[in-house]
């Protein structure tokens, strides 16, 4: 019993809270960045070579993205096809941007193109912490799942205890606990990707981002509650260890 108990606490961490630390976006994401704007003032080649530049930026964050896609285990497969959607559609427009962007002669034309890269597309402020959040939530979902597999064993192992006429009491208050924090995890997980998948690009940078934010704050108080309930799940495995000694 301890030794199955113990790899599923091991399991659930891996695929769940070692994900999440590094995917909730409590730190900016590497996309989270983007050289100066255009100037006023440059000459027609230095403007183009500084949008080309942004542009690049953009795709190269937009491959990183599609390689986390691809790397995330617990996305769930609308959520894969949406982010690869998302990836691929900003990819295709933003590499016929930069032909556009080539071709172009004048200041105002190369502003407007700049323009264009930045609010319908969103690279840094939208997609990749869509990309991130879908996963997060994903992976913590996943995590919620599991543990509540390691609880059900757990419980089991505490009511044979119980039978067998142990003293069960503090045990079964730290399983109590425990559901309680995965309930707490489950509802602040419950559409929230969603959500975040919902969110469009567009002019209004500062909406963008606070709607983004509100995703992370649940994504975090998620993670929270799933590191709690792993420090629960511990203490009754070492009680149900403590038996044997």
């Amino acid at each position: 019993m301890g030794a199955k108990v113990l790899r599923a606490l091991q399991i659930a961490l891996t695929l769940g809270l070692g994900a999440a630390l590094v995917a909730t976006g409590v730190a900016a994401p590497a996309y989270a960045s983007d050289p100066t704007p255009t100037a006023e003032g440059r000459t027609v080649e230095a403007a183009k070579t500084a949008v080309l530049r942004r542009i690049d930026l953009r795709l190269a964050a937009l491959r990183r993205m599609d390689q986390r896609i691809e790397r995330c285990r617990h996305l769930t497969d609308p959520h894969q096809a949406t982010l690869q959607g998302f990836v691929d559609g900003a990819t295709s427009g933003l590499t016929a941007l930069r032909a556009k962007v080539a071709a172009e002669t004048t200041i105002p034309a190369l502003r407007a193109d700049a323009q264009t890269m930045v609010h319908d597309y969103r690279v840094f402020i939208l997609r990749g912490p869509q990309v991130h959040g879908a996963c997060t939530a994903d992976n913590e979902t996943a995590a919620v799942a599991r543990l509540r597999e390691v609880a059900e064993k757990l419980a089991a192992g505490v009511a044979k205890a119980e039978q067998d006429g142990k003293d069960t009491t503090a045990a079964e208050a730290d399983l109590a606990a425990m559901d309680t924090q995965l309930d707490a995890a489950g509802a602040a997980l419950a559409g929230q990707a969603d959500k975040l998948l919902a969110i469009q690009p567009g002019p209004d940078g500062e909406a963008i981002k606070g709607q983004v934010r509100a995703v992370r704050a649940q994504l975090r108080t998620a993670l929270q509650a799933l590191r709690r309930a792993v420090a629960e799940a511990l203490q009754v495995r070492r009680f149900l260890q403590g038996l044997g000694s």
